[in-house]
């Protein structure tokens, strides 16, 4: 069976891209072997281009250059940001994307694919949608072992990456491209690559929803269940100490109706008598064991959060940078 090409887009994380890229030797101390195996024997057969327009700047320079382009072109800083639009007449909502200037495709490709090949590709994407490329590499020592224990049971996961500037420099907005666009895409690969095309998820109706994408919105979930839970336990502490605050109005109010004659005396033996016993007691201990739990659910909303930046991390990092496997596209 012919392999299979497929592309696979999604915003360039300029933080992480160029140490993955590149191969930087403080990435490859830290990257997790069990997600990510790259075989430094195999690495002088990796190629990389650069844009002759990008240089020697990295891809935060070019990022830090495109904002101040949209700023000078359309005289709005540019918005990153998802955010929501209101229609007057219907009320209806829809959500307008943030702006993603810099982007990233992984590309399927097999041993006989060449950088030439993909500058070309990269080519009629720039005449057909405008796309910028920046940076080309390919990557043939990533994969994995059948059997740990026999060499000969090797995987390559041979693919390349391609970042592209998705913005048009004369307008200063992004490069829009629809759905019917990236399954053409999908097609001039397969052609410029001599490669069986993979289906896209508009084909199969399948959604493409990786691992780290589903641990992820599950952690989010539970970090919006955890912080519901502890604003409850703040109003019922709020509750509980105004309740406190009552109760002790009413203690020296009493205390001061029965003093006869020395109200201070009254005062002070009356409501330290009932400070430890009885209601007051009760509240206070409520109290106490509600800032416990809120306290608890600080370090569990601090641990998640960790979670998830280390698993975003790795998502960036490594399984972004990890083409997805024919399987995948089917």
């Amino acid at each position: 069976m012919a392999q299979k090409t497929s592309i696979n887009i999604k915003p360039c994380n300029t933080g992480s891209s160029e140490e993955h890229n590149k191969r930087k030797a403080e990435y490859l101390a830290r990257i997790n072997k069990e997600r990510l195996y790259i075989r430094t024997d195999l690495m002088a057969s990796n190629e990389a281009w650069v844009a002759p327009e990008l240089g020697n700047s990295s891809l935060t320079d070019r990022y830090n250059q495109i904002a101040r382009m949209v700023k000078e072109k359309t005289g709005r800083v540019m918005q990153t940001k998802d955010r929501e639009r209101v229609n007057k007449k219907t009320g209806k909502v829809t959500i307008v994307r943030g702006s993603t200037p810099l982007k990233e495709g992984v590309v399927v490709i097999n041993e006989s694919t060449t950088m030439e090949q993909l500058q070309r590709f990269c080519e009629v994407c720039k005449e057909r949608w405008g796309i910028t490329p920046l940076q080309v590499f390919i990557h043939r020592d990533e994969g994995h072992y059948s059997n740990p224990q026999d060499p000969t049971t090797w995987k390559p996961n041979l693919h390349a990456h391609i970042v592209w500037d998705w913005m048009n420099h004369d307008t200063g907005k992004s490069c829009k491209l629809n759905d019917e666009d990236m399954t053409e895409m999908q097609s001039l690969a397969s052609d410029i690559l001599l490669m069986e095309r993979g289906q896209s998820k508009t084909e199969t109706g399948k959604e493409h929803l990786e691992r780290n994408d589903f641990i992820i919105k599950k952690q989010k979930a539970e970090l919006q269940r955890i912080e519901e839970t502890k604003r409850h336990k703040e109003q019922q502490v709020s509750l509980a100490e105004q309740e406190l605050k009552q109760v002790k109005a009413e203690i020296r109010t009493d205390k001061l109706k029965s003093a006869a004659t020395d109200v201070a005396t009254a005062i002070t033996s009356g409501v330290g008598s009932l400070f430890g016993s009885g209601k007051l007691k009760e509240l206070e201990h409520h109290i106490e064991q509600l800032h416990q739990e809120i306290t608890k659910r600080d370090k569990a909303t601090d641990e998640l959060k960790i979670q998830m930046q280390q698993m975003q991390e790795q998502h960036g990092s490594c399984l972004l940078y990890t083409s997805p496997s024919p399987r995948d596209t089917e």
